[in-house]
């Protein structure tokens, strides 16, 4: 079965304080949806170019490496990511396939 990764990207605005617990019980039912016991949290880091490194601009703030029958069935598992609800976005890359050597 093909495997992809999603990047999770924040909103322009934080999760507000009285929605923080709603969007942590929701992250725990989307870590269960997609099989996996926590998926992958980033915070702050660098960002490297050829022209220099920078500090990270923190929208990227978390992946998952999960499984799925075809990119389509991944990018309508995606519209369901929570942080959707909050400006959100999830970026789904197909996992690339080495030919047999």
């Amino acid at each position: 079965m093909p495997s992809f990764l999603f990047i999770y990207r924040a909103g322009p605005d934080p999760v507000p304080a009285d929605r923080v617990a709603e969007n942590r019980e929701a992250w725990g039912a989307w870590n269960a949806a997609v099989q996996e016991d926590y998926g992958i949290r980033t915070s702050g880091g660098k960002f490297v170019t050829s022209s220099g490194v920078h500090d990270s601009d923190g929208i990227a703030r978390g992946a998952s490496m999960v499984e799925f029958e075809s990119l389509e069935a991944a990018v309508a598992m995606a519209k369901k990511s929570p942080n959707l609800a909050f400006g959100g976005s999830v970026e789904v890359l197909e996992e690339w396939a080495r030919p047999n050597q």
